[in-house]
C-alpha cells in the first residue's frame, strides 16, 4: 500500500492524494476524519492489458470481499487497459445551485478492481496509479 496525502498551495486544491499501487485493498478514510470535495482523478493504467474500475466510497469501512455482500461503490470509473484517463467533475447543479466537484464526508475510501461488478475482488494484475485532487 503506497498512499500518501499531501498538502497543497495551489488555490483550487489542497490535498493531492496519490495511490502508485492502487488495487482491491480498500484506502479507508483517506481524509482522516474530515470532508473533502473531490474536484480532479486521474487513473494509470497504462500498464495493464486489461481495463480495470475505480471504486469510490462515501463509506470508512466499506467491505470488498469478492461476495454479493461487498459495498456499492457511490462512484465507479471504468478505465481501459493501457490507458490514462482523467476525470474532471465540474459544473453540475444541486437545488438549482451550480457547483464544481463532489463532496464527501470523512469516510472516504477507494479501491481499484479488474471489474465494476459488486462481486469482484481482483486486484489488477499490475500497478495502477491514483491521483485525486481535492479539498
Amino acid at each position: 500500500m503506497a498512499v500518501s496525502v499531501t498538502s497543497q498551495t495551489n488555490p483550487y486544491v489542497d490535498k493531492l492524494i496519490v495511490d502508485t499501487q492502487a488495487n482491491s485493498t480498500v484506502e479507508a478514510a483517506v481524509f482522516s476524519g474530515s470532508g473533502g470535495t473531490t474536484y480532479i482523478i486521474d487513473i494509470d493504467n497504462s500498464n495493464n492489458s486489461a481495463a480495470c474500475a475505480l471504486r469510490l466510497y462515501n463509506n470508512g469501512n466499506p467491505t470488498l470481499d469478492g461476495s454479493g455482500s461487498s459495498t456499492e461503490p457511490d462512484i465507479l470509473i471504468p478505465c481501459p487497459k493501457q490507458t490514462r484517463q482523467s476525470v474532471t467533475i465540474t459544473g453540475f447543479s444541486n437545488n438549482g445551485a451550480t457547483a464544481d466537484g463532489v463532496a464527501f464526508g470523512g469516510d472516504y475510501s477507494f479501491a481499484c478492481t479488474t471489474s465494476g461488478a459488486t462481486a469482484t475482488n481482483t486486484s489488477p494484475q499490475n500497478n495502477v496509479t491514483v491521483r485525486i485532487m481535492a479539498e
